[in-house]
């Protein structure tokens, strides 16, 4: 798979999805996150809310960059919000926040969405 440059692919908006994502995120559920995060990204721009994961594992963090990958082919944007502490140091660790946006909660990243949005027309 390609490195992706999500700051270079400004795509024009017509708003987002977002998805509720919860309870464990593993290689028992990993395929299940990557399809609903491909299936909307399919639709548009995909908010992941991920305030009620309470674990995610190598699984969960590669649907995360399949279904980035997947939204980015489609032309649209794929960010996290309010990513719980596991996550939030396996991205520091490898070095991942330049590919998987983060944002503190949903209405950070509705915000940064839209600014984003409006700086590409």
């Amino acid at each position: 798979m390609a490195v992706l440059d999500t700051e270079r692919n400004r795509f024009a908006c017509g708003g987002t999805t977002v998805v509720e994502l919860d309870g464990e995120i593993d290689l028992a559920t990993a395929d299940q996150v990557y399809a609903r995060l491909a299936g909307a990204a399919a639709d548009g721009c995909v908010i992941a809310d991920l305030s009620a994961v309470e674990f995610i594992d190598a699984s969960g963090v590669n649907a995360l960059i399949a279904a980035l990958h997947t939204a980015t082919k489609a032309r649209h944007h794929l960010v996290l919000a309010s990513p719980p502490r596991q996550l939030s140091r396996i991205l520091d660790v490898l070095s991942l926040r330049c590919l998987l946006t983060t944002h503190a909660d949903v209405a950070a990243a509705h915000a940064a969405h839209e600014c984003a949005a409006a700086r590409s027309r």
